[in-house]
């Protein structure tokens, strides 16, 4: 039996155990991003507060933000892309046939998790190097390395949940056939 033939027999579905776990696993990056998200907010009231009051914003205020957001913005992929809420432009596509949607969707998927994985690579050897080197934000000295690990979390996730979708749909162009 040839490899795909062994991954479609695998019958993968959103209701099955793994898709179980992947979709609560994402949904907890994305609520864990919420909460991280919301830190963010509190940070810059509090930082306007006291900047108009006691003429004091909170130091690094920025970065804390900066950082926040885009460990936020990691967390929320994942799930974005399960529920299929990515940007796309269908205007192109809306006169295809179903099949050749699903292809364009299964092809979008593994290009898309194959970028994933090379970006969570890459990032794991960055966040090595700001370790080694002790890289560090200017105003708080906090390690820039620290926040680089939730996103590199999100975006194996990510290169998870690709996959996954890409299976799903190339069992749903060959129409359950195996």
């Amino acid at each position: 039996m040839s490899f795909i033939k062994k991954l479609i027999a695998l019958k993968i579905n959103p209701d099955n155990n793994f898709g179980r776990i992947l979709n609560k696993t994402s949904r907890y990056f994305a609520i864990f991003g919420g909460f991280i998200l919301l830190i963010a907010a509190l940070i810059s009231i509090f930082s306007i507060f006291g900047r108009v009051v006691f003429s004091s914003p909170i130091l690094g205020d920025f970065e804390l933000v900066e950082i926040a957001c885009a460990v936020a913005i990691g967390s929320f992929l994942p799930l974005c892309h399960l529920k299929n809420g990515n940007v796309i432009v269908d205007f192109i596509t809306a006169k295809l046939a179903k099949n050749k949607i699903y292809f364009l969707d299964a092809f979008s998927s593994l290009l898309f998790g194959f970028v994933a994985l090379f970006f969570s690579s890459r990032m794991i050897l960055g966040a090595k190097d700001m370790y080694v080197y002790q890289e560090e934000t200017m105003l708080l000295a906090f390690p820039i390395w620290v926040p680089f690990l939730p996103v590199i979390a999100s975006f194996f996730l990510l290169t998870i949940c690709c996959f996954y979708t890409f299976i799903l749909k190339v069992y749903d162009i060959l129409g359950n056939k195996f």
